[in-house]
């Protein structure tokens, strides 16, 4: 068998022999009449123009028969010596797999019955120079199909396949939010503070005006500077970048869609998100039921249609770990009731408390939260942008939906006050400096919009990657994602 070297190389001495020939191998446009699935039910006899990459080929003396593929699936071509010319049949010869042909020429079949376009002419529209993965198996290397996603859409076609989907997926998300008054706006990328997520951010350097900036962890503040201008609902399909670590349901640069609405709630959010995802994923999948892939690896069936429990979370940690963490006003004390139940949390003492609770949450609750459902009521420093609960002014208005254990919406009725969100953002900040980098910055000119101000808002991030890989049976976001960061090949 020819290694790729050799096999390259045969490819570039035919790619010779067409320029030698007076064929151009990397032609300008070539103009179909159809894509090759729309050929169904067309009757036998009709003229037709089709294009697409050669998946096949067999030839055999005077006759050819390659199956090419385009967007819309694959169809095979036969190509006879009588019906193209000895001149044009000379092509045969100078074709690989992988190279692009168009072929106009007439629907039939073959003697087993096979639909065929009989060519009557056919054209090479790009010489392919490196061979394609081996046509039975596709790629089966992970870190290959991450790297050069176009090799893995060539050869599998259920990926293909899953990314139309999630391109689906999106614009159905879009269509929805507008039918319900949404209006899709834009936000900067590049940031002057760390704001709007618990998160580490990205650093970058602004070199014209000589300042530091930031990626962006979430269009948060942003979106509500438009709601206290004037607007009442508004959504951002955003990409956000976290500068966290890797594992299968995190990945440093994702998308998201966020929104926010003027004068509701967190509960009107809650209802409205149920009917949202119940909407979006019927029109989209064609089923409320799904098998998923949880954060342990573990497939368990869930189902859409039901409606979704709500769970306050700071029971749920009290009744997983055995700590009511309400009892505790800074980190020191809790980090005190952890030591003494040999509860370990990396880089404990650089927490705030706020991180410290999620911490215990994600260790000892939502790995067990397998049905959909609505995690309530975080605590004040965990969401130092939600609004304060007034029958426990220690918990805010908010709630998480989450699905086989991984989070995929955060919403919560926003702070509004201007002076208690200076007083969180203040606290976020020494959290900060003591080391805890998932901690907010203070944003001035945020709290001086704030103060402006804004009218009761309720908002609600959904991690697309995140929702999608679940919905479509992946256990890694990379699976959703078309080109996921990689380190360089060396």
């Amino acid at each position: 068998m020819p290694n790729k070297t050799d096999e390259r190389q045969d490819r570039l001495e035919r790619r010779q022999k067409l320029i030698d020939a007076g064929i151009q191998p990397h032609p300008a446009k070539f103009e179909r009449t159809h894509l090759v699935t729309e050929l169904k039910g067309l009757p036998e006899g009709q003229e037709v123009s089709v294009a697409g990459r050669i998946m096949l080929q067999r030839v055999i003396g005077k006759l050819a028969f390659y199956t090419i593929q385009d967007a819309s699936g694959s169809h095979q071509v036969g190509v006879k010596v009588d019906d193209v010319g000895a001149e044009n049949y000379k092509l045969v010869d100078l074709l690989d797999r992988g190279d692009f042909m168009g072929v106009e020429g007439v629907l039939g079949k073959t003697k087993t019955g096979e639909p065929t376009v009989w060519a009557t002419s056919i054209k090479l529209l790009c010489k392919s120079i490196s061979p394609l993965p081996e046509k039975w198996h596709g790629i089966q290397d992970v870190e290959k199909i991450y790297r050069h996603r176009e090799l893995d859409l060539i050869a599998n076609r259920e990926s293909f396949e899953r990314f139309k989907l999630r391109s689906a997926f999106v614009s159905n998300c879009r269509q929805c939010l507008e039918l319900n008054g949404f209006l899709e706006v834009e936000t900067p990328i590049l940031m002057t503070v760390a704001t709007g997520a618990a998160a580490k951010p990205f650093k970058t350097h602004h070199e014209t005006d000589d300042m530091d900036m930031v990626l962006r962890i979430s269009p948060e503040t942003y979106l509500k500077r438009l709601i206290g201008g004037g607007f009442d609902r508004v959504f951002e399909t955003a990409k956000c970048f976290r500068n966290e670590g890797s594992d299968p349901s995190h990945v440093q640069e994702f998308t998201q869609i966020e929104y926010y609405v003027a004068y509701q709630d967190y509960l009107w959010n809650m209802d409205f998100t149920e009917n949202f995802l119940k909407d979006v994923v019927a029109k989209t999948f064609g089923k409320l039921e799904f098998d998923v892939i949880g954060k342990t690896g573990s497939t368990h069936h869930i189902d859409l249609a039901q409606a979704l429990p709500r769970y306050k979370l700071t029971d749920l940690i009290k009744e997983k770990s055995g700590i009511d963490v309400l009892e505790y006003a800074d980190a020191k004390e809790l980090l005190k009731v952890l030591k003494s139940k040999k509860i370990e949390i990396e880089d404990a003492l650089k927490r705030g408390i706020g991180t410290l609770i999620d911490e215990l949450y994600k260790k000892f609750v939502r790995p067990e939260l397998i049905a959909p459902c609505f995690i309530t009521n975080h605590t004040v420093d965990m969401l130092p942008l939600a609004r304060r609960d007034e029958e426990d002014p220690r918990l805010v208005d908010s709630f998480q939906l989450v699905i086989a254990g991984w989070e995929v919406i955060k919403a919560y009725s926003e702070l509004v006050d201007p002076i208690d969100q200076r007083e969180r953002m203040e606290r976020q900040a020494k959290f900060r400096k003591m080391g805890d980098e998932e901690s907010f910055e203070l944003d001035e000119e945020f709290l001086q919009a704030m103060e402006t101000g804004f009218p009761p808002i309720t908002g609600w991030g959904m991690g697309i990657d995140r929702i999608f890989a679940l919905l479509a049976g992946q256990p890694n976001l990379r699976d959703v994602i078309l080109f996921p960061i990689m380190k360089p090949e060396r």
